[in-house]
């Protein structure tokens, strides 16, 4: 059998050393974001640490916003595959649990990459704005964990967006039109709203646990979360919202130390 009837043909070497440098250039940076803040990736220092110089680096990413761009499209793929794992562990005719589940596991994925979820949802890098043809591919497959979940669970009846306070008629940008194309979703501009105040909600309530002083005020964070996702469902038209005895993983609760 040739290669090309099995699929590609295995990495050269080169490829391979190369693949190798990026993700060791990237660690070092996620390193510096965690450590220090989103203003603080810097390419010479990444380069000292590899014992290199500056100038080689430069082969890899050419700029400081390359090396940026890179680490949010990673935030956010990885994101996505930890919601879609989730998800995917809750039979696809339980809606209610399946939202439930991406909103856990996008929670337990941020409290254990702060810093990746500071670039995508956290604070701004000065004097960086992500281009969103290079970013825009990874963050609309990421969309699509929640934006998916809820249109399937309208289109099952298990929520009603004439339930909501949401317009039926809002305006959608450019920018969303190109995200949902990228998804391959075509919802109505409602659902779309309706899920974007939900999403927004649950950064806005990470970003206060994992950069503000919410666990100082309410150190139940769990069963804040979980409240506060019921409380959403509700907003967006879903059913009873109560949780049930889902898992730990499946309802964004930290591994209990033992």
């Amino acid at each position: 059998m040739t290669t090309s009837a099995v699929g590609s043909p295995p990495a050269t070497r080169r490829a391979r050393q190369r693949q190798a440098t990026l993700g060791e250039i990237k660690s070092l940076a996620r390193q510096q974001l965690a450590e220090h803040g989103t203003g603080a990736v810097n390419l010479r220092a990444i380069a000292r640490q590899m014992g290199t110089a500056s100038s080689a680096l430069y082969r890899y990413f050419p700029s400081h916003g390359d090396l940026i761009t890179a680490l949010c499209a990673d935030a956010y793929d990885v994101g996505a595959e930890a919601m879609a794992a989730a998800r995917d562990q809750v039979p696809p005719a339980d809606h209610a649990g399946r939202w439930r589940a991406v909103c856990g596991a996008f929670r337990l994925w941020a409290l254990a990459n702060r810093a990746d979820f500071a670039l995508i949802a956290g604070t701004p890098v000065p004097r960086y704005r992500a281009p969103w043809e290079a970013t825009g591919p990874a963050a609309a497959r990421h969309s699509a964990i929640p934006g998916g979940v809820y249109i399937a669970a309208v289109k099952a009846g298990a929520a009603d967006p004439g339930r909501t306070q949401m317009p039926s008629d809002l305006p959608t940008g450019p920018l969303l039109r190109d995200l949902l194309s990228r998804a391959g979703l075509a919802p109505s501009s409602q659902v779309v709203a309706i899920v974007a105040s939900a999403w927004a909600s649950v950064r806005g309530y990470l970003a206060m646990e994992i950069f503000g002083s919410l666990p100082q005020i309410l150190p139940d964070t769990d069963t804040l979360y979980q409240a506060h996702i019921s409380t959403i469902m509700t907003g967006m038209g879903f059913g009873a919202t109560r949780e049930t005895g889902a898992s730990q993983a499946a309802e964004g609760r930290e591994p209990e130390k033992r």
